[in-house]
């Protein structure tokens, strides 16, 4: 690179104006209550002369014009250059930002190709940063060779070559007869069916019973005799297409393989591709999911606790590093890709925890089923009757699930009742433990322990209850061990 392509600055794609139109729309959100209050003023003053709607039509026009300069005047301010290794940034228009950002900040390099970025192939850079007041920085709208000489200055190389059927040593990508699988079991595919089952029912709900008499009639001469179990039928593959492209276009072509730095990169979507950096470093738990059916069939996913500083995440505490696996290949997955142990050999409840996972939610359910028995009608008893079998079903779960290992570099835990998860954190990423004990769990010897793994601003809490007071005491001697050296 010479000396003048060093000091000259780069300006984003003029299609980059869109992405500042958006995000000066969500920075003036909190004034959208100053709209209404200028229309109605504007219509006090005028109302005679120019009908309400002239007034909105010219308010809204004046918003987006107004939204429009700002845009193009924010992408004409922010420009950036490469000097020495590390990228220069200037932004702002009242008050202009400099930022320096070296390769020893940056916690990982995220990129998104959106729809329009595939007319204008182009693709959005978000590099996340170490701290400081703005933790990430985004620069919307680069084309792709301009993302890798950017990505080459900042010290990361990728190699991927071929792409095997499962496992090698550096690539895994999710087939798409697996997606298809992996929609139907997901909870998408329920909460889908749930949504459209309860929008005809609430339809059948609403309308008159000459109006269902006369649905009922079209249905039947449409399907013929069984029309009642044709249209079940049609339900729930409508959901089943729903929930499968939801999944096609979160998870279309996945992606997870490393880079020659041994940091993670995962590609994934359909019409918004998505590449995303973990470093192996910022990894704090690798936690293991077994819906009721993946556990049946024998998948599960995976998901890693990383540190996130970039405010526009900082709800998202974990991200899927699998979304759908064979539960015999996450062995085979962890220890290349992560360094993580699968662990098997898990210490269990002793019995006297039944007494807090099983009769004591069983009482529980009795006592919430007699306001069933007494105030319903008749057709609710089923209720009263199901509820303290579900709590105890929940609870027997519970108790079957839970387990703990501690090795020595692993503390490895097993919770969960409908699903099971398996949380494995590495020695020395723990923030803190404590342990918690009830009157009853005193008399059975018992206690309850949280641990927390840190996760940007705020904490991944993982807890066990009613495990022997020993064995509490041991694991949060270990992460006191743990947090001192």
């Amino acid at each position: 690179m010479n000396k003048s392509e060093k000091l000259r600055n780069h300006r984003l794609h003029p299609i980059s104006i869109l992405y500042f139109i958006v995000t000066a729309i969500k920075e003036s959100v909190s004034y959208i209550w100053v709209f209404p209050l200028l229309v109605l003023l504007v219509h006090k003053q005028i109302s005679e002369h120019i009908s309400p709607f002239m007034i909105i039509f010219v308010t809204v026009t004046f918003l987006i014009l107004l939204f429009i300069v700002i845009a193009i005047l924010k992408w004409q301010s922010f420009t950036y250059r490469i000097i020495d290794g590390a990228i220069y940034i200037e932004s702002g228009l009242f008050v202009i930002n400099k930022r320096w950002v070296h390769p020893e900040r940056i916690q990982s390099i995220d990129s998104t190709v959106r729809v329009y970025d595939h007319i204008f192939s182009t693709r959005t850079l978000t590099i996340e940063l170490a701290g400081g007041e703005e933790s990430s920085i985004i620069l919307s709208c680069i084309s792709k060779e301009e993302e890798q000489r950017l990505r080459r200055v900042l010290g990361e190389q990728i190699h991927v070559d071929s792409i095997d059927d499962h496992f090698d040593d550096s690539v895994f990508q999710l087939k798409n007869s697996n997606l298809i699988l992996h929609s139907l079991l997901s909870p998408k595919f329920g909460i889908v069916l749930t949504i459209i089952s309860g929008a005809l029912l609430k339809y059948l709900d609403v309308t008159k019973e000459t109006d269902r008499e006369t649905l009922f009639t079209h249905l039947s001469n449409w399907l013929g005799t069984y029309w009642i179990v044709v249209t079940i039928l049609m339900v729930i593959l409508c959901s089943f297409a729903l929930s499968l492209l939801i999944t096609f276009v979160s998870d279309y072509n996945f992606k997870l393989y490393k880079n020659s730095n041994g940091d993670l990169e995962i590609e994934q979507g359909l019409l918004e591709k998505k590449r995303r950096t973990v470093s192996k470093n910022r990894l704090q738990a690798i936690i293991i999911i077994e819906g009721p059916l993946h556990r049946l069939l024998g998948y599960a996913s995976i998901k890693a606790v990383i540190i996130r500083n970039s405010q526009d995440k900082e709800g998202e505490k974990t991200i899927t590093l699998l979304p759908f696996v064979k539960k015999e290949y996450v062995q085979s997955f962890l220890e290349p890709f992560t360094g993580y142990q699968m662990i098997n050999n898990f210490k269990v409840l002793t019995k006297r925890a039944k007494f807090h996972y099983i009769v004591l939610p069983g009482i529980l359910g009795s006592i919430l089923s007699i306001p069933i028995w007494l105030f319903l009608q008749s057709n609710y008893y089923v209720f009263g009757i199901l509820l303290p079998i579900g709590f105890l079903f929940i609870g027997l779960m519970s108790y079957k699930m839970t387990g703990w290992n501690q090795g020595d570099d692993f503390l490895t835990l097993q919770y969960g009742s409908l699903s099971r998860k398996t949380a494995i954190i590495k020695r020395g990423r723990i923030q803190w433990s404590s342990i918690d004990q009830t009157y009853f769990q005193d008399k059975g010897n018992l206690a309850s322990i949280r641990i927390a793994v840190a996760s940007g601003k705020e904490n991944v809490k993982l807890s066990l209850s009613n495990i022997p007071i020993e064995e509490a005491e041991t694991i949060y001697q270990h992460t006191l061990i743990t947090e001192r050296s």
